[in-house]
C-alpha cells in the first residue's frame, strides 16, 4: 500500500511538475510574444516619429530656400533696374552706340539694347560679349511682354551646361512705353548661388542621409522633382491616401511597396508661390525595423523551448532592452542629423510660444543677436527685445509684412530682416510664433558703395562736361590780369590796383585747382601701376610733408613695416596721401598738432592707417564725408575725400573711418598685396 500510495505520489507529483511547466512555459510565451508585439509597435512608433521630424525639417527648410531664391530674383532686378533708368534717358543720335557701350563696360555687362515696341534695335552697346545680336527667343519674350505688359519687365535665364556658361536677358518697358530696353549680362554667379539653395539640391542632399530612400514632390500635375528615378507612380487623384494627405494638415504615413520594396513613407502637404500644391513624400528604409523584428522572432522560438529557462528569460530581458536602446539611439541619431541641419542654417530661426517664452532657436539666431542659449527665456527680457517687443512681433505676424531694423549688437550695427508667421503646434489651439531673420548688413553695405559710386559718376559726367569750358575763360582772365599788373598800372592808387590785379589772379587758380580736382573724378585715366615699396613711399613722402607742416607747428610720425609691397600708380597714391595730409591741416586751423602714420601687413592685406589729435569727425557725418560736394569747412569743395575714395577703390582697396587714439579722427585703408 505504501509503494502505491508513494507511486501514486510520484505520479501526481509528475503531473503537478508538468502542469508548472507547461503553465510556466505558456506564461513565458505569453510574455515573451507580448513583449515582440510591444517591442514592434515600439520601434515602428520611434521610426515614424523620426520621420515626421526629418520631413518637418525639409518642409521648412525648403521654405527657407524658396525665400532666399526669391531675394535672390529681386536684387538681381533691382541692380538691372537702376541700369535701365540711367539707358532711358539717352537719346537716340550718333553717339548712343558708344554711350550704351560705355555703359556696358562700366557695369560689366555683355551688352545694352534700346529697341523699339516689335523688338527692332534701335541702339545697341556692347561690353563684354561675343554675339552681338538677340537670340530668336528674346525677341519673341520682349512682343510677348509689350503685347500683355502685366509686368514691365521680364527676367530670361539662358543656361548652356556643356559650357558651363549661363545669360542674363533683362527686358523692361521704359516709363514712355515706347521703347524696350533689353541687357544681357554673365548670369554664373547667379545660377550657382542658386543651385546651392534651391529644393532640388537641399532634396538631393538630405537624401544622402542614412536609411532615406527617396525623397519626391509630387502634385496633381505630376512629379516636379525626385531625389531618385521613381519610375511609375500612380497620380494623387488615383491613390486615396494621397488625396486624403492632400486634404490633411498634419503629417500622414503608410507602409508602402516602391520598387519592390516595402518602405515607410511619410506623406506633408506643401505649397509656395514658386511651385504648385503638393506633398512632399519621404521613403525610410524598414530593413533595420526587420533586422530588430527577425531578432526578436527568434527569441521568441529559443524561449518556447526553453520552458523552465529562467536565465536565459532574463538574459532575453536585457538583450530586448539593449535592442529598445539601438533603437532609441538610432532615433537620436536621425534627430541629431535634423538638428544639426537645422543648426547650421544661415538663416536664424526662433519659437516663441504665446507666454513670450522662447522654445527654440538655432545657432545662426544667436549668432546674429550675440547670445547664448535663450530657450525658455522670456524675449521681452533678451538684450535685444528693446527694438521688437513681444506685441510688435504679434502685430508683424498679423500684418504679414517683411520688417527692417538697424540694431546694435556688442557695439556692431546691423541691419536685420524679420519676418514672423505663426503656427499651431499639435492639436492645441493656441498659435505660436515663428520668427526668421537675415542678417542683411552686407547687403545694405553694397547699396551704399553702389550709390556712392552712382554719386561719382554723377559727378564725372558734370565735371566732364563743363571744366573745360571754365578753364579757357579762366585762362583770358589771368592772363588779362597778369598784363593788366605789368602794362597798365595807374599812377594813382597803384598799390590797390596791383593788389586787385593779384588777387584776381589769386581767385582764378583757386578756380582752376577745383576744376583739376574736379576732373580727377571725371576722368577714367589708364592706370599707370607698378609694385611700389611702401615704407621707402611713406618715408619720401614723409619728408615732402614735413616741409610744410613745421612751419605750422604740425608733429609728423611715420611707423611702417619692412618689406611692405602694393600694386598701384605713384601718382594718385601721392595724391591720395596729399588730400588726407591737407584734410588734417585745415582740420588743425592754424593750430598745432600730431599726424600718425602707420602700415603694417594683416592677414593677406596690407593696412595704412591715418590719424591726427584734430577735432575728428562725428559719427553721423562719416559716412557722407565721401559724398561729393559734401563739405564741413566754409572755403571747402568737398571734393578731396571723394577723391581718397574713388583712388583707393580703383586699386580695389576699402576705406573706413574711425576713432583715433590720439584723440582725433583716423582714417583706415586696407590694400589688398
Amino acid at each position: 500500500m505504501q509503494h502505491e500510495s508513494k507511486t501514486a505520489f510520484i505520479g501526481y507529483d509528475k503531473r503537478i511538475l508538468v502542469i508548472v511547466a507547461v503553465i510556466l512555459a505558456i506564461l513565458v510565451f505569453v510574455f515573451t510574444w507580448t513583449g515582440i508585439r510591444t517591442s514592434r509597435n515600439d520601434s515602428l512608433k520611434l521610426l515614424i516619429l523620426q520621420g515626421t521630424a526629418f520631413t518637418e525639417a525639409l518642409a521648412q527648410a525648403a521654405e527657407n530656400a524658396i525665400s532666399s531664391e526669391s531675394f535672390a530674383d529681386y536684387l538681381v532686378h533691382q541692380r538691372y533696374s537702376e541700369i535701365v533708368t540711367i539707358v532711358s534717358d539717352f537719346v537716340i543720335d550718333t553717339d548712343v552706340d558708344i554711350r550704351l557701350t560705355q555703359t556696358a563696360i562700366r557695369h560689366n555687362l555683355y551688352a545694352v539694347y534700346i529697341c523699339d515696341l516689335q523688338g527692332n534695335i534701335l541702339a545697341k552697346g556692347i561690353g563684354h560679349a561675343e554675339r552681338t545680336n538677340l537670340p530668336d527667343f528674346v525677341i519673341e519674350e520682349l512682343k510677348a511682354l509689350t503685347a500683355d505688359p502685366e509686368e514691365n519687365y521680364i527676367l530670361l535665364l539662358e543656361e548652356n551646361a556643356k559650357l558651363n556658361h549661363a545669360i542674363h536677358y533683362y527686358i523692361e518697358i521704359t516709363n514712355t512705353l515706347d521703347r524696350v530696353i533689353v541687357i544681357t549680362a554673365d548670369a554664373s554667379y547667379y545660377t550657382e548661388a542658386l543651385h546651392q539653395t534651391q529644393i532640388g539640391y537641399l532634396v538631393q542632399k538630405m537624401a544622402r542621409e542614412t536609411g532615406v530612400e527617396y525623397i519626391i514632390y509630387q502634385s496633381t500635375e505630376g512629379i516636379i522633382f525626385s531625389s531618385r528615378k521613381t519610375g511609375q507612380l500612380l497620380a494623387i487623384e488615383s491613390d486615396p491616401f494621397l488625396q486624403a494627405a492632400l486634404d490633411s494638415d498634419t503629417i500622414s504615413h503608410r507602409l508602402y511597396d516602391f520598387q519592390g520594396r516595402q518602405v515607410l513613407e511619410l506623406v506633408r502637404p506643401f505649397a509656395t508661390d514658386k511651385y504648385p500644391f503638393g506633398l512632399f513624400r519621404v521613403g525610410l528604409s524598414l530593413d533595420g525595423y526587420y533586422a530588430v523584428s527577425r531578432a526578436f522572432d527568434r527569441q521568441m522560438i529559443l524561449l518556447a523551448f526553453a520552458l523552465f529557462g529562467v536565465l536565459l528569460l532574463g538574459l532575453l530581458y536585457v538583450n530586448s532592452r539593449q535592442k529598445r536602446r539601438q533603437i532609441t539611439r538610432r532615433y537620436t541619431e536621425i534627430k541629431s542629423v535634423t538638428d544639426t541641419v537645422f543648426d547650421q542654417m544661415h538663416t536664424g530661426v526662433a519659437t516663441v510660444d504665446t507666454d513670450g517664452m522662447v522654445t527654440m532657436a538655432n545657432r545662426a539666431f544667436m549668432d546674429i543677436f550675440g547670445v547664448q542659449d535663450i530657450t525658455s527665456h522670456h524675449w521681452d527680457e533678451l538684450p535685444f527685445a528693446s527694438d521688437m517687443k513681444l506685441s510688435q512681433l504679434f502685430e508683424w505676424e498679423k500684418s504679414s509684412t517683411d520688417q527692417e531694423l538697424g540694431i546694435t549688437v556688442n557695439g556692431t550695427s546691423k541691419t536685420i530682416l524679420f519676418t514672423v508667421s505663426s503656427f499651431q503646434p499639435g492639436k492645441e489651439k493656441v498659435r505660436n510664433l515663428v520668427i526668421v531673420v537675415y542678417d542683411i548688413t552686407r547687403l545694405k553695405e553694397y547699396e551704399q558703395i553702389s550709390t556712392r559710386r552712382k554719386r561719382l559718376s554723377e559727378l564725372g559726367n558734370l565735371a566732364a562736361g563743363v571744366a573745360h569750358e571754365i578753364r579757357n575763360p579762366l585762362n583770358a582772365i589771368s592772363i588779362a590780369a597778369q598784363r593788366l599788373g605789368v602794362e597798365y598800372v595807374p599812377e594813382q592808387n597803384k598799390e590797390d590796383f596791383l593788389s586787385l590785379t593779384e588777387h584776381i589772379r589769386s581767385e582764378t587758380r583757386r578756380l582752376n585747382e577745383i576744376i583739376t580736382r574736379f576732373l580727377a573724378l571725371a576722368r577714367d585715366e589708364k592706370k599707370q601701376q607698378t609694385r611700389i615699396d611702401l615704407s621707402n613711399f611713406l618715408q619720401e613722402i614723409g619728408s615732402y610733408f614735413r616741409v610744410e607742416a613745421e612751419p605750422l607747428g604740425i608733429t609728423l610720425h611715420m611707423e611702417t613695416e619692412p618689406n611692405l609691397t602694393i600694386t598701384a600708380d605713384p601718382d594718385k597714391l601721392k595724391q591720395l596721401f596729399t588730400n588726407l595730409f591737407n584734410n588734417s591741416r585745415e582740420a588743425f586751423n592754424g593750430k598745432p598738432g600730431v599726424i600718425h602714420i602707420a602700415a603694417y601687413k594683416k592677414d593677406n592685406s596690407i593696412q595704412i592707417r591715418f590719424a591726427d589729435d584734430g577735432p575728428g569727425i562725428k559719427e553721423e557725418l562719416r559716412e557722407k564725408v565721401f559724398t561729393p560736394y559734401f563739405t564741413t569747412k566754409e572755403a571747402g569743395t568737398g571734393l578731396g575725400l571723394p577723391t581718397v575714395y574713388k583712388i583707393i577703390t580703383d586699386m580695389g582697396g576699402s576705406i573706413h573711418i574711425e576713432d583715433s587714439t590720439l584723440g582725433g579722427v583716423c582714417f583706415v585703408m586696407t590694400i589688398a598685396q
